[in-house]
């Protein structure tokens, strides 16, 4: 979800959809993808102008840019439409590929011949307002994917396939593709996520006409995921599978005997048959430091309706009780009571969005979270975004989006913060937390104003 903050002493406004140009990570930002695609073109350009020097020593660059030229119009079409990457895994395959391209690129060019090429590219990606994708943003995407996957409850096969929910309307992955997600799981020593996905790598590996990994490597990360998720025998099973397929593998033996001694101490070896052995179990860790993930997840997936007890006492009215809104009131539905969420329809213009998202963009920059036990800003895994602070008097629609808020929640804006714009990518996310300040945390009063008492959220789509 895109998202744009205005963080307030009295009240938070949040909006979406944010479009911004900013450096840094490209995983934080959802904008910056379609930055990528513009990179992508612009750097078509360049290598297209090094092919015409040296034509036949690099008809494999030229394939390359035909693959630059072609991100875009695979998302956007021949005709360019601004249309936004929504699939999440559309835009782990970009990310990846131009990461992939350009690491090959550099080696094609590692010739005198190419200092020239490689001179220009660095000048581009040095003077443009995104860098070409790192290890750091296949990382981010790699966890922004799982995230989305088990908020949702994703099939890995259906979003390997491109599939979210039943749409298909991304890319598909390749065995490659998808074990470099079950190995950043593993690096994280996340067991789960790792089998889910080592499996649908050795399920695409061995239908693969040109395989895009080795199959040993796949099987070694399945047995040892099957090994820390308690399946033994499974793990027996596929390490066994390793030394058929590789018999010189250099770990395959010494794995084996270890998983057969943990089953018999005494070193018998005991002969596993896939087919009577029960499914693998395959079980997500609890995470100690949100206990209320799956509540919060539930709540992503609509599982908590409200009760009719409850839904019988919520109605919507027309805000009248200040001069101004006698002639243009404010429509208001009230969606639960506690604790009080309201929902205020209709109350922020388009163009109203698209001054703020003009204003906000060159300003994003990583999200930061205030330090409980010091008291500093400091960036979090547990919040992935960007974000931009605006005052009232940059511009007038600023300023009115504030005076607005003021008459929709009757509270001075005197104290408010700033507006905070923050933009979240692929499974970008804020882990639950209060608005306001809680016991115990460093100087939460420090600008003598008080604590937050109201969190105000706008909702822009970014698609």
């Amino acid at each position: 979800m895109l998202n744009m903050i205005w963080p307030l002493t009295t009240a938070t406004l949040l909006l979406g959809a944010i479009t911004p140009f900013s450096r840094g990570e490209v995983f934080t930002s959802m904008a910056n993808i379609d930055m990528l695609l513009q990179m992508g073109e612009d750097v078509s350009r360049i290598i297209d102008n090094y092919v015409e020097e040296d034509e036949r020593r690099l008809e494999q660059l030229k394939k390359l840019s035909a693959e630059y030229k072609s991100h875009k119009v695979q998302v956007h079409g021949q005709e360019g439409t601004d249309n936004v990457i929504v699939n999440p895994v559309e835009s782990f395959a970009i990310v990846k590929q131009l990461a992939d391209n350009w690491r090959y690129v550099e080696q094609l060019m590692k010739t005198n011949s190419a200092e020239k090429l490689i001179q220009n590219f660095t000048h581009h990606t040095h003077n443009s307002v995104v860098r070409p994708p790192s290890e750091e943003d296949v990382i981010g995407m790699a966890v922004g994917l799982m995230r989305i996957q088990d908020v949702y409850k994703l099939d890995t096969h259906d979003m390997a396939e491109g599939k979210i929910r039943g749409v298909l309307d991304g890319r598909k992955l390749t065995a490659y593709d998808c074990l470099e997600i079950a190995r950043v799981a593993y690096n994280k020593q996340d067991f789960y996520h790792t089998l889910l996905w080592a499996t649908e790598a050795w399920d695409r590996v061995q239908k693969e006409d040109e395989p895009t990994i080795d199959e040993a490597t796949v099987l070694e990360y399945i047995a040892f995921a099957m090994f820390k998720q308690g399946n033994i025998e499974w793990a027996i099973h596929y390490t066994t599978l390793i030394k058929q397929v590789d018999p010189n593998h250099p770990r395959a033996s010494g794995n084996l005997k270890y998983y057969q001694d943990l089953l018999d101490p005494e070193g018998k070896p005991r002969k596993i048959d896939p087919k009577k052995l029960p499914p693998p179990t395959n079980r997500r860790p609890d995470d100690l430091s949100i206990p209320e993930r799956d509540v919060y997840e539930g709540l992503c997936r609509s599982e908590y309706p409200i009760p009719d007890k409850d839904r019988a006492k919520l109605y919507c009215y027309y805000k009248r009780n200040r001069p101004y809104l006698k002639l243009a009131p404010i429509k208001v539905e009230v969606m639960h009571w506690k604790p009080k969420i309201v929902y205020f329809r209709g109350v922020i213009s388009d163009e109203e969005i698209a001054v703020i998202k003009q204003l906000a963009s060159p300003l994003l920059k990583r999200a930061t979270v205030h330090n409980a036990d010091t008291g500093q800003l400091e960036t979090a895994s547990y919040r992935i975004s960007k974000s931009a602070w605006l005052k009232d008097t940059e511009h007038e629609v600023v300023k009115r989006i504030s005076d607005r808020i003021d008459m929709m929640t009757d509270l001075t804006m005197e104290t408010a913060e700033l507006l905070q714009i923050a933009n979240y990518g692929i499974g970008g996310h804020y882990d639950p937390h209060f608005d306001m300040s809680t016991r115990g945390e460093s100087d939460p009063y420090e600008e003598g104003t008080g604590n937050r008492i109201a969190t105000v959220l706008f909702y822009v789509s970014h698609y």
